[in-house]
């Protein structure tokens, strides 16, 4: 079993966030399959083909009592992380196994479970703010139309989540190599083309 741990803060308030983004692409993979989540006391999830996904009930600083329970819970081959990232502008991807933290508190929380070198991601730009501190930035919610602008960027990432499914990681790697590929001009509508990173 495989397991994909999305990233968020569980309260209604903030479910529109740029923090939330790693559940919004949870959330929006899950309903193309017509699935629902389950609830437990640390986090929502639901099963399908050989992963179970989840979203942590905790803060986002504390999603590693999540990522523990289920490690507890299921007998997991490979984790896979769908987060936020300020370092990224907006609808960037960045698909990468290991990885520091970025300042960011739920992949912090997650270390404390995992060595980052076992942990595959999934980074979603949310770009940073020119008069915002970043820890009130990824707090707001995404301004009017400015999620219309992540419909091919969530639509990708369902479709990676799709072969992490169905196969591994990286199998998922590799479509995501031949997508850079495909889009090394860095011009198409709704997504930029990333450059591959190094370390």
């Amino acid at each position: 079993m495989r397991l994909i741990l999305a990233l968020g803060n569980h309260p209604p308030r903030y479910q529109n966030t740029r923090h939330n983004i790693g559940f919004i692409c949870l959330d929006r993979w899950a309903s193309s399959h017509k699935l629902g989540f389950s609830s437990d006391d640390l986090y929502d999830y639901l099963i399908f083909r050989q992963v179970v996904a989840i979203k942590p009930k905790t803060f986002m600083n504390l999603s590693g009592k999540a990522l523990r329970a289920a490690l507890l819970r299921w007998k997991i081959s490979e984790s896979l992380i769908v987060h936020d990232d300020i370092e990224l502008q907006p609808t960037q991807l960045r698909i990468r196994s290991g990885g520091g933290d970025g300042g960011h508190n739920g992949l912090k929380s997650c270390f404390e479970v995992m060595p980052p070198s076992e942990l595959k991601r999934i980074r979603i730009g949310i770009g940073r703010s020119s008069h915002l501190p970043a820890d009130k930035y990824v707090l707001q919610d995404f301004e009017a139309g400015e999620l219309d602008n992540y419909a091919e960027c969530l639509k990708l990432v369902s479709g990676f989540l799709d072969t992490y499914a169905a196969t591994e990681f990286s199998q998922m790697l590799n479509d995501y190599s031949q997508w850079k590929k495909s889009y090394s001009d860095g011009k198409a509508v709704g997504i930029k083309s990333p450059k591959e990173e190094q370390g």
